[in-house]
């Protein structure tokens, strides 16, 4: 499993919309949205402020979490 899938399925089963979750992490939903589809990495920083906006550690969804 990517972690694209792992962040859309922690996403949806905290029911947020993406721009929700955008919004939360102070993220540009467009550059959400390439994160989530895959299209694009993450940055740590980004890494960090999606799994805050999640409730959780990076960890539990990003493979590689360098900080």
């Amino acid at each position: 499993m990517t972690d694209a899938e792992r962040l859309l399925i922690e996403r949806r089963r905290r029911g947020l919309a993406a721009w929700e979750l955008a919004a939360r992490a102070s993220l540009c939903p467009t550059t959400y949205s390439k994160i989530e589809n895959g299209h694009r990495p993450p940055t740590p920083d980004q890494k960090a402020a999606i799994a805050r906006a999640l409730g959780c550690e990076p960890e539990a969804i990003f493979q590689r979490v360098t900080v």
